[in-house]
């Protein structure tokens, strides 16, 4: 073989046909090079976050106590005759279906049994407490080994595994266990990290933008000087070998680098990134996120850190506390307050300093109990004797005197809302108070604008957007900053929407304002994602779908704080999951 390839390189330059094989050659070899590229470069990539898909299927509880499944439609396409049914994926037809304790069948949504081909297959649980389970992956077992499959029944790794469990804080890595060590998979099951380590876990971060997909691992190995930890980022590459008695990320969102604390004979320090900012000196050291502030304690002092390492305060104070970019310390009976950069900015003594949603202000409690609003130059409410204050949003406060009311402050034109009601609270997501007094509900918007007052309401949230304020006998809504809005704004797709005629009953009308349901109504509800909604009559609920066909007449004698929600003909829950609840006509 060398000497005819030595051949062909000494033959005429023009023979065109061992050009073209050496050009076809080459090509050859950029390919197959370019694959291995790929291939390196796929092994680094993080894992994909996991996209739920909207939900298809639901439990059904049926009277009595059996279980089956109902699909979107409210149809139900297996018939409750179970004691127990897990859907693992509420987007996909795979069904794990229990006779008793130990039988069981898997069906799909046309009642066939699947992956029959398989001795024993399971849903792997994210939380035992929500019972929420991995949404791509199943494990199988053979000979006492696991693997995985997905849900199209494809095999995605032999059963080598002596255990297979969904990874604690990231969803779609599989920890799995071989010869008694640990390594991680995907849920295509691609190797992320190689079965070498005596554990792995997550390290909890989880962005609000990107959840969990840079959440890293802290793993540890045995050593002659015992169990050792270590750090692997994201992408599956070994930030930090195990060489330290304890390791845990401080959660920084806005910052690429990975700040971790470490114990190393017994003391703890940080490291950022791959390099030590702060040597291991202390007994603890705890990092405060919205001040990015590290707070060491050695002997019982306390110190401060910047978040690059560099000192701030020395460790010499007895208590402290953080509020946004001030730092309350007490030294020999003495309270100081300082700047984030370790500049005096007064020594007035409080017993507490809490951090508020705006940096620039924090609430301050005096050694009579009593609270103030303190910033750099001013202190707002100092003798009022305010016994609670809590920030709201934006520059505004709620308080509360002594004698039990609730108003709204506002630290640069002072009482916004007169202390008169018995409590306030800002919404949830919502840049709105709902101020309470008796049984009547004020809604205030981000202005500080009351925009509604309503007997007897109840406040719920509609989706992250909206929110609802109804009755028994009227509905409204406001958006994200308190402002009114009109049903046909938030249910933009909806066929139908909730009418209330002169005479106080409740119908439906179209986008136009046809009415397609007569207004006979005690209540109705405005129609959910699935197309139903409630109709209240006579003290009984009912029914209808989309088109105003009425699925069940008012029946339905239902005790519940909040509006009942309906898919078909059953009552539509959403606790820890989705899930149907058949309920008896009276």
């Amino acid at each position: 073989m060398p000497n005819q390839g030595v051949d062909i390189l000494n033959l005429r330059e023009n023979d065109g046909s061992i050009k073209i094989l050496v050009i076809v050659s080459i090509i050859v070899a950029v390919f197959i090079i370019g694959i291995i590229a790929s291939l390196i470069t796929n092994s680094s990539k993080p894992v994909k976050p996991i996209v739920q898909e909207p939900y298809e299927y639901f439990t059904l509880y049926s009277l009595d106590g059996t279980v089956g499944v109902v699909n979107k439609k409210g149809e139900e396409i297996i018939k409750s005759q179970y004691s127990q049914i897990y859907i693992p994926n509420q987007a996909k037809d795979v069904f794990i279906c229990f006779k008793d304790d130990e039988n069981y069948s898997i069906l799909n949504s046309k009642g066939k049994d699947i992956f029959t081909e398989y001795k024993s297959i399971s849903s792997i649980v994210i939380s035992d407490s929500t019972l929420e389970m991995e949404k791509n992956v199943l494990s199988y077992e053979d000979n006492g080994k696991f693997g995985l499959i997905n849900y199209d029944g494809k095999r995605l790794t032999d059963p080598i595994y002596e255990s297979v469990s969904s990874l604690t804080n990231k969803p779609g890595c599989i920890l799995v266990r071989k010869d008694g060590l640990y390594g991680v998979i995907d849920s295509q099951g691609k190797v992320i990290i190689d079965t070498k380590y005596n554990s792995i876990k997550g390290d909890e971060y989880c962005s609000e933008k990107e959840g969990y997909l840079k959440t890293g691992y802290i793993i540890s190995e045995k050593t002659n000087s015992g169990i050792m930890y270590g750090y692997i980022d994201y992408n599956g590459k070994v930030l930090i070998e195990p060489k330290y008695e304890s390791i845990s990320r401080n959660i920084e969102y806005n910052d690429d680098s990975i700040y971790l604390t470490f114990m190393e004979n017994g003391k703890k320090g940080v490291i950022k990134n791959k390099k030590i900012i702060i040597k291991p000196k202390f007994q603890s050291v705890v990092y405060y996120n919205a001040s990015k502030i590290f707070v060491v304690n050695r002997n019982g002092k306390y110190g401060f850190f910047d978040k690059d390492g560099e000192e701030i305060l020395k460790t010499s104070y007895t208590s402290y506390s953080i509020a946004g970019n001030y730092i309350s310390v007490q030294k020999d009976d003495s309270t100081m307050l300082y700047d984030i950069h370790g500049n005096l900015v007064n020594t007035n003594n409080y017993k507490s300093i809490i951090e508020t949603g705006n940096p620039s202000y924090f609430i301050a409690q005096d050694e009579n109990g009593y609270y103030s609003i303190i910033s750099k130059d001013m202190q707002i409410g100092n003798g009022s004797n305010y016994t609670n204050i809590t920030y709201a949003f934006n520059n505004f406060f709620v308080f509360t005197t002594q004698e039990g009311k609730s108003g709204v402050l506002d630290i640069y034109a002072g009482t916004e809302v007169e202390a008169q009601y018995d409590y306030i609270i800002v919404l949830e997501n919502v840049k709105a108070l709902e101020a309470r007094v008796g049984n009547k509900v004020d809604i205030y918007s981000e202005k500080i604008e009351k925009v509604l007052s309503m007997e007897d309401a109840i406040v719920q949230k509609v989706n992250d957007e909206y929110v609802s304020i109804y009755s028994d006998s009227e509905i409204e809504y406001i958006n994200k900053v308190g402002e009114l809005v009109s049903n046909t704004e938030i249910f933009k797709n909806a066929k139908l929407y909730t009418y209330k005629a002169e005479d106080g009953k409740w119908g439906f009308v179209d986008s136009t304002g046809k009415i397609v349901v007569d207004c006979k109504y005690d209540r109705v509800t405005e129609l959910n994602e699935y197309g139903f909604a409630g109709i209240y009559q006579e003290g009984k609920w009912g029914v209808i779908d989309q088109n105003g066909k009425v699925i069940v007449v008012p029946s339905y004698e239902l005790e519940t704080y909040y509006t009942p929600t309906f898919l078909g003909k059953y009552q539509y829950e959403v606790l820890d999951n989705a899930h149907c609840i058949e309920v008896e006509e009276k």
